[in-house]
């Protein structure tokens, strides 16, 4: 076997290895034990210092995973791999009381290469949602002054999807592209009270979809350009399994249940570009429509979130074919979850640079996400999270390319 042959066969055995590592829940938040828990807010890549923007960008050495038609300007002459990590520090504060967490994970892997001239790919895998609580109650037995009850609520668990991105370059200005995956994994949710357990184990799986267009032209010493990507609601499937158990008297139940119906949601974005020999300027907006989802729980409901990033990046040395790039973002966005009517509402700022290494890039990002709420009887969240990315290819020899 080939030298190139093994190292791919090796990169892609990691990758498939580390699924069950991108599926571990990367959250302590007490509202990921709503809908399909908290929603991934970015899977790294060489631009997360951005705040995870790039509907808009199609740029060398970068794997864009926000618009499948935005990957025509990858290298072909070498095979490219993405593999990236994230860790994060939370506070949250409800009423007088306050917490913390901190986690880690891996958070991206791809691969990218030319199929044919203009037919682009990647395969890939990131984290889409992620389960992870603990919350205890204390409740006031009626009638028995003194006594307490106390229930112990806990979950985990996460959705991760695996991705298969084509992009086709129509002309020099204009790609399209789609992206098929499936998005699954398993969520366990536990309720105890005094010695009682019930257990709810839910497998879950879902086909995805999104389509892509990107299109740019030049005005003078500026080149634009601008982005769309749509993608269809489509059902969730789930596996369910009940457990009853209780251990003073040995009671047992194990048996399937049914659950309301869950769907991905609606998703269009749209995206803007502007490059100069030493900036990039870029922002997007995505909209998610939520609405065939339903709560069986009165005190929460489904929705529909408006997403708004704007970014910069500033290039060192435009003179060299591959710069040390600095950037920055900021972004303000709303939960998919209302609780009690109240709306959640984020505030996003970010900051990283990428450095590149012969024929690699190797890119840090650091996020601030504050909660701003509309009523101050919500839980309130701030977070600081990092994101380490390393981009490398494996250069081919031009009697393979032809």
């Amino acid at each position: 076997m080939k030298r190139h042959h093994r190292i791919y066969f090796v990169l892609c055995s990691l990758c498939t290895a580390s699924l069950s590592a991108i599926a571990q829940n990367t959250t302590s938040l007490p509202t990921s034990m709503y809908g399909v828990g908290e929603l991934s807010a970015s899977d790294g890549g060489r631009y997360a210092g951005m705040g995870n923007i790039g509907i808009a960008l199609n740029r060398t050495g970068f794997q864009n995973t926000l618009n499948p038609a935005a990957i025509t300007r990858m290298d072909s002459t070498c095979f490219t791999f993405d593999v990236g990590a994230s860790a994060s520090y939370a506070r949250y504060s409800f009423q007088n009381e306050h917490s913390s967490s901190a986690t880690g994970n891996p958070n991206r892997f791809s691969m990218g290469f030319r199929v044919l001239p203009r037919w682009y790919a990647i395969v890939g895998a990131s984290p889409y949602s992620s389960v992870g609580y603990v919350i205890q109650t204390e409740e006031t037995v009626e009638g028995m002054p003194g006594s307490y009850a106390y229930s112990l609520f806990e979950g985990t668990g996460g959705l991760y999807r695996c991705y298969v991105t084509n992009a086709f370059a129509l002309t020099n200005r204009l790609s399209v592209g789609v992206n098929l995956g499936m998005i699954l994994g398993t969520v366990t949710q536990s309720e105890t009270q005094e010695s009682a357990i019930v257990e709810y184990e839910s497998s879950k799986r879902a086909f995805h979809v999104d389509f892509g267009a990107h299109y740019e032209f030049a005005t003078g010493k500026q080149t634009w350009a601008a982005g769309l990507t749509f993608a269809p609601s489509l059902p969730i499937n789930h596996d369910n399994n009940l457990t009853y158990s209780n251990s003073s008297t040995s009671e047992g139940l194990n048996k399937d249940y049914h659950s309301r119906k869950q769907y991905l949601p609606m998703h269009i974005g749209t995206g803007i570009s502007m490059t100069t020999e030493r900036w990039v300027m870029t922002a997007d907006y995505n909209y998610m429509d939520w609405s065939r989802n339903t709560s069986s729980n009165k005190s929460m409901k489904y929705e529909n979130q408006h997403k708004l990033n704007i970014g910069g990046i500033y290039i060192t040395n435009p003179r060299l074919p591959r710069s040390t790039e600095l950037m920055g973002g900021v972004g303000f966005s709303n939960s998919y979850i209302n609780l009690k009517d109240g709306k959640m509402h984020y505030l996003e700022v970010s900051a990283g640079a990428s450095f590149p290494i012969r024929y690699s890039y190797l890119s840090l990002g650091a996020t601030w996400r504050k909660q701003v709420n509309s009523r101050s009887s919500l839980m309130q969240e701030s977070r600081f999270s990092v994101n380490l990315n390393i981009t490398f290819g494996e250069r081919l020899a031009k009697s393979k390319l032809r």
